[in-house]
């Protein structure tokens, strides 16, 4: 069974060598490789060109995007692309072992989740990813993140028949596109496989993902939850991890500016009954309380953990 493998890239020259390296040292030669550049600067697009051409090899599809758009739009772009009936996302900063095709040799219905992982810090240490065996939407909708995308192993009909990732979601989209497919998939399996992937994960970067961005995208998910999935009460009772994440941006950014946006999030939560009148009021006076520096931060964070953890 041959496989896609779909990679969006955006100035990361150096990690799409490091990514043809794990593939072409694969003891299965039955995968396919889609990398969609999200137009990349000039002369980083010239390198990776001659880079694929100078490969020669037809295992290598090689898609320029004309204007910038975002990873759901790439990956979404590369599943257009695939040949393949069965598909993985692959980030080029991530790492596979040389077994990772072969062992993805196995029947797929819907999808298949390899859900052992390790996870690589930015100074190179690993350490195995949550290893969780049951409850797998519950764990989402409280905001646990227990494998990420590459973990899955699509049917290429299935993902496009519940949408593919969402091109609107800034942020989230990954985990957007998990709780999608648990709620959506009647034919899936979770396999408790041999670790053949490392996962690259890089500390909170304010800059990169400002609070604004952070709380929109969280806000649009659980919006999308309530417009479009019925969920029992236990269920939305979970959801209120997610304004813990919001929380979480602005207790690494510091700026009071920030708290009108986690307030904006907590009101929605409180709306939507994700929060009850209580934890609303809770939330309030904790975000009150830091903007007049009547608590640390350190606190703020502990007791909202308490609450919304």
């Amino acid at each position: 069974m041959k496989i896609s493998i779909v990679t969006p890239h955006f100035n990361d020259f150096e990690g799409i060598k490091q990514t043809y390296n794990c593939l072409k040292n694969q003891d299965s030669d039955q995968w396919e490789w889609v990398i969609v550049d999200d137009f990349s600067d000039g002369n980083v697009k010239l390198l990776l060109k001659e880079y694929i051409e100078n490969l020669a090899s037809d295992n290598v599809k090689l898609i320029f995007n004309d204007t910038k758009t975002n990873g759901s739009v790439c990956r979404n772009i590369g599943v257009d692309y695939a040949s393949n009936e069965h598909l993985v996302f692959l980030d080029s900063d991530d790492i596979i072992s040389e077994d990772f095709v072969s062992n993805r040799a196995v029947e797929v219905e819907d999808f298949v989740v390899f859900k052992n992982s390790n996870v690589l810090d930015e100074h190179g240490n690993n350490k195995p990813a949550s290893n969780v065996s049951s409850n797998f939407l519950d764990h989402f909708l409280q905001a646990k993140f227990i494998w990420p995308i590459t973990a899955i192993l699509w049917n290429k009909e299935f993902l496009i028949k519940i949408g593919k990732f969402n091109p609107d979601l800034k942020r989230l989209q990954d985990i957007e596109l998990s709780i999608r497919a648990l709620l959506l998939g009647t034919n899936y399996r979770v396999i408790d496989n041999k670790v053949d992937f490392f996962y690259c994960v890089a500390p909170i970067d304010i800059k990169k993902r400002p609070v604004k961005l952070i709380c929109d995208s969280v806000n649009y998910l659980i919006t999308n939850i309530y417009n479009n999935y019925k969920l029992n009460k236990q269920q939305q009772s979970l959801l209120k991890g997610y304004y813990f994440v919001c929380v979480r941006y602005l207790y690494k950014s510091k700026l009071k500016e920030d708290i009108k946006y986690v307030k904006n999030s907590l009101q929605l939560f409180y709306s939507k009954k994700y929060i009850t009148f209580f934890g609303y009021t809770a939330g309030l006076l904790f975000l009150k309380l830091l903007k007049y520096n009547i608590i640390s931060n350190d606190l703020f964070i502990r007791l909202n953990r308490k609450f919304f953890k």
